[in-house]
């Protein structure tokens, strides 16, 4: 379920999404190089997770209440939710593993012969399921590197995560859908801090190699924890959409709203990585003041259609940011550390512009047309 009216959301998807891919320009290119690194992304991740999970519980709620589902096993609602999350997903994700594969066999010169080895090798992740634990075992950390046949890679790394949450609305929807109780009261609370004691705020806490000690490999388990928590958000969100604001209120959740927004510019900006925990924390309050969306500044958000249109950007600027990362590296190795910074961004935005343009006026029309009402045809009276 996508709120569309709540653009501060939105605004706040591409600010996140273009943090955390300057924060991979860094990771991949820049860190061994010495240089002053700024624009570092934080670890704000979480803001994603959570989003996810809090639109999973409102979907879950609002099929609820229409009684559209009661006639269905809890693990139809699950597959039907999932399937709609992979088709609004697959394509930026396909599109940005197939322009990953392309520029990185490029710029490392592999040979024809191999290439549809190097493919099959890569299958899953083309099609969207490497957090099954088929891929994801040799993630390309360098610019070049030696393809081997039969070693499975992930040539868009980044895009881990959105197989990943694919995967976790499959299980999470099941288990709420069987026992919203259950996942409430024990499921949810259970598994976020099981998760989260098993490495999960160590440096090693994101390592997708790791099996996590709850028997899930590690960065499925912290995705699956993540949106845990946007589904317990979402009880935490309605309760104050629900309550009658006062003045006081509403200055409160404005300047709360101000205040952290400072907060994370800042941060990114400058480069300050803070503890894993106390970001979850000011981000989990961060996402309740925007989706509750009753303070000053979210009203003024929400007469900007440029925050909507950013927001369903961020999707696609995430599927390929990581496909400029290399190839401007490539391409311009002599190029500054500031001047890369500028150039990613540019490329980056006006590329996931075409591709958001092909898959609203490709794809869409060809593959996600919305079902046609049969037209009944009057039958003719018999003189």
């Amino acid at each position: 379920m996508k709120n569309s009216k709540i653009t501060s959301i939105e605004l706040w998807r591409f600010i996140f999404t273009v943090a955390i891919a300057l924060g991979h320009l860094n990771t991949f290119i820049w860190r061994e190089t010495g240089e002053n690194l700024i624009f570092t992304g934080g670890r704000v991740l979480a803001f994603f997770l959570f989003l996810s999970g809090y639109f999973l519980m409102a979907h879950y709620k609002k099929v609820k209440i229409n009684g559209s589902n009661k006639d269905e096993a809890p693990s139809k609602q699950a597959w039907k939710y999932a399937g709609g999350r992979f088709k609004a997903l697959y394509p930026a994700l396909f599109m940005g593993v197939l322009l990953a594969f392309i520029v990185r066999n490029a710029i490392n010169g592999t040979k024809i012969t191999q290439i549809f080895g190097v493919f099959m090798d890569s299958i899953w992740e083309f099609l969207g399921i490497s957090q099954i634990g088929a891929v994801g075992l040799l993630e390309l950390k360098t610019l070049t590197f030696d393809t081997t046949l039969g070693v499975s890679q992930l040539w868009n790394g980044p895009l881990w995560y959105i197989s990943a949450l694919i995967v976790a609305s499959l299980i999470l929807y099941y288990v709420v859908s069987k026992s919203e109780d259950f996942f409430t009261g024990f499921f949810a609370p259970v598994f976020i801090i099981l998760t989260y004691a098993s490495a999960g705020l160590t440096s090693a806490g994101w390592d997708r190699t790791m099996v996590n000690a709850i028997g899930f490999p590690n960065g499925l388990a912290r995705v699956m924890a993540g949106m845990c928590l946007g589904m317990l958000m979402y009880y935490v969100v309605e309760y104050f959409r629900k309550k009658k604001f006062s003045e006081v209120m509403t200055m409160a959740f404005s300047l709360l709203h101000i205040g952290i927004a400072i907060f994370f510019l800042y941060t990114i900006y400058a480069g300050i990585t803070w503890s894993e925990f106390t970001n979850g924390i000011i981000l989990f309050a961060f996402a309740v003041v925007l989706l509750t969306n009753k303070d000053y500044i979210s009203v003024l958000y929400n007469k900007s259609s440029v925050c909507a249109f950013l927001g369903r950007l961020s999707l696609y600027y995430y599927a390929i940011h990581i496909v400029f990362v290399f190839l401007l590296a490539y391409l311009f190795p002599e190029m500054s550390y500031h001047a890369s910074i500028i150039f990613n961004i540019l490329f980056t935005t006006c590329a996931s512009f075409i591709v958001m343009c092909i898959d609203d006026y490709v794809i869409t029309p060809i593959f996600r047309r919305p079902k046609e009402e049969v037209k009944k045809v009057p039958k003719k009276k018999i003189a």
